[in-house]
């Protein structure tokens, strides 16, 4: 492993992952932050300290790895947490798509979740390689959930004919409770 090896891997991955993870609050978790310097303090010793460059290219990637582990775990969770939100939201998200929506976006999200508990049994296991292969995997496979699920017009769409629809029986329950009314005042 050279320099430039920690470097691409940086920049392919743990860069692309933890821009999305800071964009989504304005902040990166300091957990991620601590990776990252203790990989360029490694990269660091190859100048200042003389040390083996393969050796602190090894723990570079390393810490990167790790590091790059820790967001896909972030990603997850804020991914749930989205998910949550959709799901609570006061829309019919059955009427979307004549039904298929929330069908597609519950096997959707099943996948997403056996793939990332794929990866976390891989790295319980210490298959930190096929741990990261699969987590790869979840984070596209999230990018392409969003995309497809997290239309906001179909959502508002949703809870606009939701809304519609709530207050029309409203509505007809009223009404009907005032004919009963009036049909058993009659009556007695």
């Amino acid at each position: 492993m050279t320099e430039k090896d920690v470097f691409q891997f940086y920049n392919d991955y743990v860069k692309i992952l933890y821009s999305e993870i800071e964009a989504r609050n304005n902040t990166l978790p300091v957990e991620l932050l601590f990776e990252i310097h203790s990989a360029f303090d490694h990269l660091k010793r190859i100048y200042i300290d003389k040390d083996d460059l393969e050796t602190c290219s090894q723990k570079a990637y390393s810490h990167l790895k790790r590091g790059l582990l820790d967001a896909f775990k972030l990603k997850l969770k804020y991914f749930n947490d989205d998910c949550n939100k959709l799901l609570c939201k006061k829309a019919d998200l059955r009427i979307i798509d004549s039904g298929s929506y929330l069908i597609d976006l519950l096997r959707d999200k099943k996948v997403i979740f056996d793939k990332a508990k794929s990866a976390r049994l891989n790295e319980s296991q210490k298959d930190i390689d096929k741990a990261f292969e699969y987590w790869c995997e979840t984070s596209g496979l999230i990018n392409t959930f969003e995309d497809k699920y997290f239309d906001s017009e179909k959502i508002k769409w949703a809870e606009k004919q939701s809304f519609f629809h709530f207050g029309a029986n409203f509505l007809l329950g009223i009404i009907t409770g005032i004919i009963g009314s009036i049909i058993v005042s009659f009556i007695f």
